[in-house]
């Protein structure tokens, strides 16, 4: 890792991800972390690197330096600025550093003359020169940069020991006489070792209390270094070091590397910490408290090592649970018949019992059934059961809490309630098909899990608006399963009602309540979206309130009433009273009754429809009102949107969604970044939680395995969201097909996200887009290949070209054949394939429009005008037109075929409608007879 910090970013981010602790130490003596190492010997981008995965810093090493001192006495303003934007207290005194000149009479009297000392490791030429350049100061740091560079690879072992001899230079001063004594830190700030660079020391001074016209001989000037902000230094010592995600591995995904800060946070901390300095600096503090916060912390309260999770199975375990423990000890093997022994307490042991016969079928896909075993008293008992359950809120600090000890004999599954006990059997499960599919003695390793939930609500959307792509009721139960099993606990059904109609939901009452009771088994809460069609206004809703309460009706275990967009611009719209003049607001305390609500159901609104009442007064909202935020762009700034309403103490829910509509394969990068933007804004404002939505778009001609790459980020960042986005960035792919495709050759989760990556190269290139820009994704009106197929007269050609197109086309292809090697044991696993095999034709067919679309729309003089225009479909050659004609057709036999096998009927004709219009424009016409 320290070796890395000289070299790539890139290979520090793998080993992040792998899960090595971005504060570790490299050595108890020096106790200095990667952060010391690269403010020291790093750049920027490494700087920025760790403080984005989690480094502390304000992490001090053995001599009580921060990684801030070791940036002020470095050449680089860049990282002094950064650790400084990161939070870097440069108020924090060190609290050892030994005398230059007495160290190097020590050591000259041992005989240790640093030349002779160092001349045991010299066994190369690149290490002597680095040694002796650096010990008689006649290069620096961008100095020994390039030689490390230019250092031949089985050097590098020495190369670090040089680094080693640096560090010791530093802080130690071993160095030869009559060299300047450079470094010295003990009793020294940061503000105090930048008083002699102008540059550095205007720089720290903009993040602190002392400015330009402090009168240095006042008691403030004089005792800088030692009377600094106590909270402040507190808080920082103490910050939370976990890794957190940052969007910035790939091209595909940029971000500001401080997305979580505010805009004037700088300005705000500024200003508290001179707040507290100058009301304490005329305090003669005896000894200074400050100074016993900063050693009480440093010596008893450090920040724990978490431990590393080395075995490769568990790290596929998603959510990713918040701590991992592997513990010593023989591995425990599960018998084929699970006999469960309950503790009991207050949680009836029926109600256990249940939880667990939910999960028998799942198990029993592995080849295990549960049996109750027995039921030990509350003192508890030894027992030979292998499985042992204990449900009791007291043993947990939070709700939905649960514990798995795994022992050689036995495992031990506690949990806070019901709802974290079936949490705790789906993480059990999913160790069981780990270890099946890791090794044949099905066998789990001794470990600790110590889960729960970070936000309250993990839900997901799904449009079963009529005419739409609605899932069957088996095939929607697989769903409800699916997200169950990755700990989503709401699922919110969208439809659309119109004036006049009988019944607007695509599932019968009956279907309803059952649907309603298999999610209440699995602990997910239903909950309706009620939204009109786009032609309704606000006098048709009189007509339609009966409608409206049948369909609440069908929700038996009603808690939540989410309105959707265009209802809610209608309720909250201005109108005019008989005899008035002035237009007003409906109060928001009405929608209740306009609604027929029970006082104890919780109303959703959507936030967006708000958005526009700038000018009118602010509204009156209700304290049992949540704020839904829609938001869909990868790109989409959910706190600047949301942030009117916290001010005003109203709770919000933010709505990202899949990206997997009006296209052909979905832009699975945008849906993770606007998933992740999301959790970012929900962690900064404290928001509910997060719901995934999932649209069926224009014609529906998305299949539902490309939303999956999206409800599985959902799940796991709204669980769990110090989850490393490297890690999320490189195994998205391995979870769908661990957890969702059960695919053992692990390739459809791989064929599902190149598609989607195919798909939006073309989008992007379409726009002349660089790789990592993120802006208007997903299209608004379709992607590029979504066009060419659905109305190519009217797609841009000015950035496409015909080797592009090849080369996609030879992607897809690509992608077609890896789909042969898939061994799916998933249900419906034979209609997934069909299902991606037809968009992948889709897609090829729709790169064959675009391509020869540009063969004739070549602009013969390429130094004027445009270099290629679309001259449409009928300037097409004939054979080429009639050829697409029978692709299409063959293409609509197949569609209806995968629709209807796991798909309601009611919105194949609309879904169709696009296809065979396409097709009639293929056709070639005949020519006119004289």
């Amino acid at each position: 890792m320290i070796r890395l910090i000289l070299y790539r970013v890139g290979r520090v981010c793998q080993l992040v991800a792998a899960g090595i602790n971005i504060n570790s130490w490299d050595s108890v003596e020096s106790k200095n972390t990667p952060l010391h190492w690269a403010a020291c010997y790093g750049n920027k981008e490494i700087v920025t690197c760790l403080i984005s995965r989690g480094a502390d810093v304000n992490s001090m090493n053995a001599c009580g330096a921060t990684p801030l001192h070791d940036a002020v006495i470095g050449t680089d303003d860049g990282v002094v600025q950064e650790l400084l934007q990161a939070g870097a207290n440069p108020l924090i005194q060190a609290n050892k550093g030994r005398n230059m000149d007495i160290e190097w009479k020590k050591d000259k009297e041992r005989g240790g003359h640093e030349n002779e000392v160092c001349e045991e490791h010299v066994n190369c030429h690149e290490e002597k020169k680095i040694k002796n350049e650096v010990i008689w100061g006649r290069v620096g740091i961008q100095g020994v940069h390039e030689i490390i560079d230019k250092a031949r690879p089985r050097c590098y072992g020495h190369v670090m020991k040089m680094a080693k001899i640096m560090i010791e230079v530093k802080y130690l001063g071993n160095r030869p006489q009559g060299i300047p004594r450079k470094r010295k830190f003990c009793g020294k700030t940061s503000l105090d070792l930048a008083s002699h660079k102008p540059e550095i020391l205007a720089l720290v001074e903009r993040f602190t209390s002392f400015g330009q016209t402090a009168n240095p001989t006042s008691p403030v000037a004089a005792n800088h270094s030692g009377d600094s902000n106590s909270s402040t230094r507190f808080r920082s010592v103490s910050v939370d070091s976990e890794p957190r995600m940052e969007p910035q591995v790939s091209g595909a995904v940029k971000a500001d590397p401080h997305p979580v800060l505010p805009n004037n946070f700088h300005e705000r901390t500024t200003s508290r910490s001179g707040l507290m300095f100058n009301s304490q600096a005329s305090l003669d503090l005896s000894p200074r408290i400050d100074q016993t916060i900063e050693n009480l912390l440093r010596t008893h309260i450090s920040t724990p090592v978490r431990p590393l999770v080395t075995k490769s199975s568990h790290h596929l375990l998603w959510p990713q649970p918040q701590r991992i423990i592997e513990l010593e000890g023989p591995p425990f093997v599960p018998k084929k018949e699970l006999l469960i022994s309950v503790v009991k307490g207050a949680t009836p042991v029926h109600r256990i019992l249940d939880v667990w016969d939910v999960c028998g079928p799942s198990l029993h896909r592995l080849g295990y059934i549960t049996k109750i075993g027995d039921v030990q008293p509350a003192c508890g008992r030894w027992t030979e059961i292998q499985v042992e359950c204990t449900v009791n809120e007291d043993l947990f600090p939070t709700s939905d809490s649960y514990r798995i000890h795994i022992s050689t004999e036995k495992v031990r599954i506690t949990a806070s309630n019901l709802v974290g006990l079936h949490y705790a059997c789906c993480t059990f499960i999913q160790l069981l098909r780990l270890c099946k599919t890791e090794s044949i003695s099905e066998s789990l390793s001794p470990m600790l899990v110590q889960d729960y939930p970070a936000f309250k609500h993990r839900a997901v959307l799904l449009d079963i608006s009529p005419r739409g792509r609605i899932p069957s009721l088996d095939y929607l139960f697989h769903m409800i399963s699916l997200w169950s099993n990755i700990k989503i606990n709401h699922l919110h059904l969208y439809t659309r009602v119109a004036p006049g109609c009988d019944w607007p939901l695509c599932f019968s009452k009956s279907e309803m309540v059952t649907i309603d009771r298999y999610c209440l088994d699995r602990f997910v809460t239903l909950v309706p979206v009620l939204d009109v069609e786009s032609h309704v206004t606000y006098d048709d809703l009189t007509d339609m309130w009966l409608i409206l309460q049948e369909v609440l009706a069908s929700f038996p275990t009603l808690r939540h009433v989410h309105v959707g967009p265009k209802l809610c611009s209608l309720l909250g719209q201005c109108r005019v009273e008989d005899g008035e003049n002035v237009p007003h607001h409906v109060p928001l305390q009405e929608l209740w009754q306009i609604l027929g609500l029970p006082p104890e159901v919780t109303l959703m609104l959507c936030s967006n429809s708000l958005h526009t009442q700038e000018a009118a007064p602010p509204l009156d909202i209700p304290p049992n009102i949540l704020l839904v935020e829609y938001g869909f762009q990868a790109d989409y700034d959910f706190q600047e949107w949301t942030r009117d309403f916290h001010n005003q103490g109203t709770m919000t829910l933010l709505c990202p969604g899949t990206a997997s509509w009006n296209s052909l394969a979905g832009c699975p990068e945008a849906s993770v970044c606007n998933i992740y933007r999301a959790v970012q804004a929900v962690g900064e404002q404290g928001s509910l939680g997060l719901v995934v939505a999932h649209w069926s778009g224009s014609y529906h001609l998305t299949p539902h395995p490309f939303s999956w790459p999206g409800f599985m980020v959902g799940a796991g960042l709204a669980w769990n969201t110090s989850t490393h986005w490297d890690y999320l960035h490189n195994s998205l792919s391995d979870l769908l097909d661990t957890h969702i495709f059960l695919d053992f050759a692990g390739t459809i989760g791989r064929v599902i996200m190149e598609l989607g990556y195919a798909e939006t190269f073309v989008l992007r290139s379409s726009r002349g887009q660089e790789p990592g820009d993120l802006s208007d994704l997903p299209a608004q009106d379709g992607s590029t290949l979504y066009r060419l197929l659905t109305d190519p007269d009217n797609v841009s050609l000015e950035n496409l070209s015909v080797d592009m197109f090849g080369r996609v086309t030879k992607y897809i292809k690509k992608c077609q054949s890896n789909m042969f090697q898939a061994q799916l044991k998933c249900e419906f696993g034979e209609m997934i394939i069909q299902e991606l095999q037809l968009a992948a034709d889709l897609m090829l067919t729709a790169c064959r429009i675009g391509r020869t679309l540009i063969g004739v729309g070549v602009n013969p003089n390429s130094n004027m005008g445009l270099a290629v225009i679309n001259l449409g479909v009928c300037n097409l050659p004939p054979t080429f037109r009639t050829d697409i004609a029978n692709k299409l057709l063959a293409h609509i036999e197949q569609y209806k075929g995968t629709w209807l096998q796991r798909h309601l009927p009611g919105g194949l004709q609309n879904s169709l409608l696009v296809l065979t219009s396409a097709l009639h424009r293929f056709v070639p016409t005949e020519p006119p007879h004289d």
